[in-house]
């Protein structure tokens, strides 16, 4: 069994938290970085910042064609979601839709993020977040 690509602490675990770069303002998610991606700042400062339960989706694809143990059609967005207080970028963050219908998604759908098991490693439930649009807003 391999081990998770990078270290989340209980708190990423079950909000939405990342990190801002404090050189040029580029938020992260859900990983701190030794470098930022954008102004390559080595070693970067960061700061923590929560985020936003809505966003809207910036782009997606509905994947069709997957192995058996996968459901399909399954969607996936990238979600610009607003740090919760307002300032600042947005985070740019990839994730499943669920609980949604394929006609409801488009680019500039707003959704929310639902704290959700991803799939189970063994007896061990994998959870983090996946997107839906908003029950009795939908657009």
């Amino acid at each position: 069994m391999s081990g998770p690509r990078y270290h989340r602490s209980r708190e990423q675990d079950q909000h939405l938290l990342a990190f801002e770069c404090q050189e040029c303002g580029y938020v992260s998610f859900p990983e701190e970085r030794e470098t930022c991606k954008r102004c390559g700042a080595a070693p970067a400062t960061w700061e923590d910042t929560h985020l936003a339960e809505r966003g809207t989706i910036r782009t997606f694809v509905v994947q069709e064609y997957l192995p058996d143990e996968f459901e399909s059609p399954q969607p996936v967005a990238i979600v610009d979601l607003p740090q919760a207080d307002g300032d600042g970028e947005p985070a740019r963050v990839y994730g499943l839709l669920t609980e949604t219908h394929l006609e409801e998604i488009d680019v500039g759908t707003e959704v929310e993020a639902r704290f959700r098991e991803l799939f189970a490693d063994g007896d061990r439930p994998i959870n983090s977040f996946k997107f839906a649009v908003p029950r009795g807003e939908k657009r």
